[in-house]
């Protein structure tokens, strides 16, 4: 793969950034040096991206999250970017969700030069992360890699009811390969095994919370689902909490307008949003940070930080 100058990585899934990411490097022999947008940055990641590695292998500067750094910031890389760097690749993560299927760029960061000349060398890969219509491209993969078939039926029935991130459905898939053993062919009984749902749904888990029997149950799922007792769900949940905790303040301030739910879902949460009032619901931004921070700083694993944070999410009520 021909070495880009820069690269705009464009999706929400972190797993779907972290293939890509992969995949331009492969062959490449660039060292990987990952710093964090949505922090202050360490005069380290200026110095990694300005100054060449000479003695080791060449840096690929990677900024997850850069969709929350500030103008200040965009400006300061319009010379960076222009001046050619053959031992440094700097790439940007712009991971906010997606609007109508479309991405949401900020515009501070298309204002400048650099990102029409990121478009005009095809420097911009962009996906809309996992969706019923794009999942069984996720699917296929898997059989190609494993030497795999599906039986008559399977892929549809997988495709329709499979979890929308790319980590929750790389792990069903896993026992998939598992109970299809030495077969070639994913039958329909090694379906019947599977615990398949749809994406997350951190507003039932909350709202299990509420109770002594739904608390247990959220304990006995953290512990028994491999997903989230091995902490690999710990952004997925933390990024739908945050979301659902937005939802929640519109819906008690007046703004209902602005979520877009069955009507039926809409009132529920409305009823929740005035149980708890403003200062318990602004408690979830606390608590993701505090489990985001914890995780970066090395502080605690992400299975540990998991556990915090459900912890203090049944505090909540």
């Amino acid at each position: 793969m021909t070495r880009q100058g820069f690269s705009f990585l464009v999706c929400s899934d972190p797993e779907l950034l972290k293939d890509r990411i992969g995949e331009l490097l492969e062959g490449q022999g660039f060292a990987v040096r990952t710093f964090w947008g949505d922090e202050d940055l360490p005069d380290r990641y200026w110095q990694t991206l300005t100054i060449p590695s000479m003695m080791g292998p060449p840096n690929a500067v990677v900024l997850r999250r850069a969709q929350d750094r500030d103008d200040e910031f965009w400006s300061r890389m319009e010379s960076l970017l222009a001046m050619a760097r053959p031992r440094v690749w700097p790439m940007f993560c712009l991971e906010g969700e997606w609007k109508s299927g479309k991405s949401n760029v900020p515009k501070t960061i298309i204002k400048y030069k650099y990102w029409a000349a990121a478009q005009k060398r095809g420097w911009i890969w962009e996906h809309p992360g996992l969706s019923r219509a794009t999942i069984g491209q996720e699917l296929d993969r898997f059989a190609s890699r494993h030497g795999l078939t599906f039986a008559p039926g399977v892929k549809k029935d997988l495709a329709e009811s499979l979890p929308l991130s790319t980590i929750a459905l790389r792990g069903e898939l896993e026992k998939i390969l598992l109970l299809a053993g030495a077969e070639k062919a994913i039958q329909p009984a090694h379906l019947a095994a599977l615990d398949v749902e749809e994406a997350f749904d951190i507003f039932a888990f909350l709202r299990s919370l509420q109770t002594p029997a739904g608390r247990r149950n959220a304990w006995d799922r953290l512990l028994n689902d491999p997903a989230m007792s091995g902490g690999d769900m710990v952004f997925p949940v933390s990024s739908l909490m945050v979301r659902e905790a937005r939802q929640l303040w519109q819906l008690l301030h007046g703004e209902d307008s602005k979520v877009q739910l069955y009507p039926s879902l809409k009132t529920e949460k409305k009823r929740l949003a005035q149980r708890l009032g403003p200062q318990r619901i602004s408690r979830f931004w606390d608590i993701v940070l505090q489990a985001d921070t914890d995780i970066k700083t090395g502080r605690l694993k992400p299975a540990q930080a998991m556990e915090n944070l459900v912890k203090e999410a049944a505090r909540l009520w």
